[in-house]
């Protein structure tokens, strides 16, 4: 049994490198900081979101993740602030974070403005073994055995931004932590850095309608390049629809609503287009954020 538990928990890890380590979101562009440190102080006001993710609804032990950010501005100098926290759970694995960031931004013109972004924190990586089941196991000790570990992770990001576009490039998991599985560590749970690459545009095409195209490029090795394209109709910045399309990956019905430019509130479902999606109903994700007073000129 010793030797037969590492195993497992080295296929576990195994498994997840093959893919991102990150949490899939298909509301993106509705909580761009969560993504991008950069973010933070890049309006004049302060705003907290909440997102929920159910993903493959339906699949059993599928993974839901829950992420709460808050981010805003300095008052008297070109800077803001922010917070996340973050609950993953995929079956036995659960993945907990929290991270603080600060942002810098420069003037380029009266439009342009350049800011960039550290984001530093630290995760919880826990494998509850009890919520596996393996025929002909019935040693006690197996059953309650738990790995946890807490690895600090960082994240750097810049972003470009007018009132029309956007751009930025993102990295995170620069700490690249190795757990120990069992007794000895190994590459195969070495958290793996991740590189996003972010834009947007919106086009008035009058004063009540809007098109904003945006997209997300990730990267992480060695899994594929996967990009996430989508497209919202835009009717008096109050209500938006729009569809999105992820590689390998999905097909997503969007839609949204401001209340007073203060609530929004957003939904997505993902059709699921790779082979899982034989076996389950699709995901689904929530936003909910409400915006500040401007604190800022």
């Amino acid at each position: 049994m010793k030797k037969f538990a590492p195993l497992l928990l080295i296929l576990l890890f195994s498994m997840n490198i093959k893919g991102q380590q990150k949490p899939l979101t298909s509301l993106f562009m509705t909580n761009p900081f969560a993504i991008n440190p950069a973010l933070a102080g890049t309006h004049n006001y302060f705003q907290i979101i909440s997102n929920n993710r159910f993903q493959w609804t339906g699949f059993k032990d599928a993974p839901i993740t829950n992420t709460l950010s808050i981010f805003g501005p300095l008052v008297k100098y070109p800077m803001g602030w922010g917070g996340t926290i973050t609950y993953d759970v995929a079956g036995a694995i659960s993945i907990g974070s929290v991270h603080g960031s600060y942002a810098y931004y420069y003037t380029v013109n009266e439009d342009i403005k350049v800011s960039m972004g550290l984001n530093l924190g630290f995760m919880q990586y826990k494998i509850d073994l009890a919520n596996i089941t393996i025929e002909d196991i019935n040693d006690p000790v197996y059953y309650n055995a738990q790995e946890t570990y807490y690895p600090l992770d960082a994240t750097v990001g810049i972003y470009c931004y007018s009132s029309t576009y956007h751009v930025g490039f993102v990295a995170t998991n620069l700490i690249n932590n190795k757990f120990k599985i069992g007794d000895q560590p190994t590459g195969l749970s070495k958290l793996k850095s991740h590189f996003y690459l972010i834009a947007g545009y919106k086009y008035f095409i009058n004063r009540e309608w809007a098109v904003e195209p945006s997209l997300i490029l990730k990267k992480v090795s060695p899994a594929p390049y996967q990009l996430d394209f989508n497209a919202r109709g835009w009717y008096r910045n109050m209500v938006w629809m729009g569809l999105s399309y992820r590689t390998q990956e999905a097909i997503s019905i969007l839609a949204g609503y401001v209340y007073n430019k203060k609530i929004q509130i957003c939904y997505s479902y993902d059709i699921v287009i790779n082979h899982i999606g034989a076996y389950n109903y699709g995901s689904h994700e929530f936003t909910l954020s409400y915006r500040f007073d401007d604190i800022k000129k």
